[in-house]
């Protein structure tokens, strides 16, 4: 028998935090960009974590930074 009590991990302030979020999909044309640079894929994975909590504006204007940082480097 399943303890409610004990196995109810909503109780816990990460679980909640994680669930407060707001989830966004890479458009294609974000994607696109994203193949278009040269990442490694470890980067390229952390790039579109932080990228799906933004709204669509906000990645287009992130991915157009990160073009003109990557181009001064």
């Amino acid at each position: 028998m399943i303890n409610d009590n004990e196995n109810n991990f909503e109780k816990y302030e990460v679980v909640k935090r994680y669930f407060a979020r707001i989830f966004n999909v890479l458009s294609k044309e974000i994607r696109q960009e994203l193949l278009e640079l040269d990442l490694t894929k470890e980067e390229l994975k952390e790039v579109k974590r932080e990228l799906g909590f933004l709204h669509e504006n906000e990645q287009k204007k992130y991915i157009k930074e990160f073009i003109e940082n990557k181009k001064a480097d």
